[in-house]
This record gives C-alpha cells, structure tokens and sequence, in this order.
C-alpha cells in the first residue's frame, strides 16, 4: 500500500523534469547563444489556436544542390549552414552534411523540400507570434521599399536557433565604391 504513492510522486516528478528540461534548452541557447542578425521577408497567416503570426523567410533557407558535394538533399536530412559576417548580418557561407568546424556561428536545419536543383531547409525560427491585429501591419512595414524587418536570432554551439526579436528598420543606404 505504501508504494502507491512513491510511485506516484516518482511519476509527477519526472513529468515536471521532462516540461522543464524542454523549457530550459531554449531559455539556455538564449541565454549563452551568439546573437546573430538576419534580413527576413514576412508572410502573414493567423493559427486560429495561437493567434496572430508572421512566416519568416530567410535568405539562407535557399540552398542550391550545386553548393553541395555529394547526392542532392533529400526531404528531412539535417544540415548546416555556415554563416558570414555581412556588415551588422550574417549571410551564407556554406552549407554541408556535418557541423563546420571553423565558422564563426552556424544553423543546423532540417531540408521541408528538395527537388535536383535545390531545397527549402528550416532552422526553427520561422514562425513569430504577434499581438492580435499586429501582424498585418509588421508585414506591411516590412514590404516598404525604405523598410526591413530584421530577426534578432540567438545561436549556440551545435547550431540550434533561437528567435529572439523581429523589428522594423528604415533601410539603410549602400555604399557604392
């Protein structure tokens, strides 16, 4: 009879290490991820269950088949992208099977689409939720021609993102030389 309620609390616990132990992953890359900025193009769908939220797209998303050695990407194999330093953003560098072990800061996704000239990774950090009736007026800001969004992205080590902000910013001017 005394086991019952051993058992039980063993249950409970390990219930709320599982909630936390997820919770805590994102709070630590965060905490302790580089932070990285980059340029986004928005989409605005609404989850009739979360509310308001904007798509991101980000330019490294893209890759080419021919960035890549070996056979094309298939749908749902994990790779990383490499990313350079461009001014205050990051930009592509390289994309491969493993970790790179020399850039600076690099995203590990996962290929949602691939076809034999190129593929659609996810890194995770797609999706922005915003108050209700905001999300139709960052999208519009961020299609002005003087205007860009840009995602303040938090990354660790293994490559694990982490969207930490999306803001608004009057474009600057390029330098031409």
């Amino acid at each position: 009879m005394r086991q019952f309620p051993r058992h039980f609390a063993l249950l409970v616990a390990i219930q709320v290490a599982l909630v936390l132990g997820l919770l805590g992953v994102r709070q630590l890359t965060l905490r302790t991820g580089q932070s990285v900025l980059l340029r986004v193009e928005p989409i605005d769908p609404v989850d009739f269950f979360r509310g308001e939220y904007i798509v991101l797209s980000y330019s490294v998303s893209e890759v080419q088949s021919s960035w890549l050695v070996g056979p094309p990407l298939q749908k749902g194999e994990t790779v990383y992208m490499a990313l350079a330093r461009s001014g205050r953003f990051v930009e592509r560098a390289e994309v491969s099977r493993t970790p790179p072990t020399d850039a600076f800061a690099f995203l590990k996704g996962t290929v949602t689409s691939a076809d034999k000239t190129h593929c659609r990774v996810a890194y995770g950090i797609e999706s922005w939720f915003v108050p209700r009736g905001k999300g139709p007026e960052l999208e519009r800001e961020g299609r002005r021609n003087d205007r860009q969004l840009i995602a303040e992205v938090r990354v660790d080590s293994q490559g694990h993102a982490v969207l930490k902000a999306v803001t608004v910013e009057a474009k600057r001017p390029t330098s031409t030389r």
